[in-house]
């Protein structure tokens, strides 16, 4: 009888332990929106003029240069949709900067946007999240110059309060980095805030 006890509570004691470590993996992990998402990032002003395309197109962006855990992003070029929108192709194997503003560097504000998450997994935006006032960010040119930035600025703001200005290409030497951020609505196939980082570049 004694030993029917024992085991007994030692099964107890099991189910308990599993009901502990399931509940604290739960509270520790992401759960990442598995559907679609809306791949719209903000609209580009209408009647805007295009830059015409005289200096380099940036390639790649870093965080974290020379660290044992930088993070790479493949830049490549977009425009925009029909209805005005920058483009943001699905998925998370590149970020997207807007060609028909100013490269990264130039006078202007450069635009390059690109998803959180992707398909139930992390995109390497998402360290827009993280990232700090101050931190140093290398972009890399298609002819295979690097520049360097600073942090200005970093701000989440609601899609219906996302301030129009900040897609303005025309106004400041500045890049912004843009990305989904804060809640994930099913009804609305998206995130409801935006990410925006504000890239200054560094002078020597």
């Amino acid at each position: 009888m004694k030993k029917r006890i024992i085991a007994a509570a030692c099964v107890l004691l099991l189910l308990v332990g599993a009901i502990i470590t399931f509940d604290y993996v739960n509270a520790n992990s992401e759960a990442l929106p598995k559907g679609n998402q809306t791949k719209e990032i903000a609209t580009i002003p209408q009647n805007q003029p295009k830059t015409k395309q005289k200096s380099i197109a940036p390639v790649q962006i870093t965080f974290r240069q020379g660290a044992k855990t930088q993070i790479q992003n493949p830049v490549r070029p977009v425009g925009t949709d029909k209805d005005g929108r920058m483009e943001v192709p699905d998925g998370i194997d590149a970020v997207y900067w807007y060609k028909y503003g100013p490269s990264p560097g130039d006078k202007g504000n450069s635009i390059i946007a690109g998803h959180r998450d992707w398909g139930g997994e992390l995109g390497l935006f998402k360290y827009l999240e993280d990232i700090s006032i101050g931190e140093k960010v290398t972009i890399g040119y298609a002819d295979n110059t690097k520049k360097e930035f600073q942090v200005k600025s970093k701000n989440s703001y609601a899609v219906k309060d996302f301030p129009q200005e900040l897609m303005d290409t025309t106004k400041g030497n500045k890049v912004t980095l843009i990305s989904c951020t804060g809640s994930f609505d099913r009804s609305q196939d998206g995130y409801q805030s935006r990410e925006v980082v504000i890239l200054q570049p560094v002078t020597k």
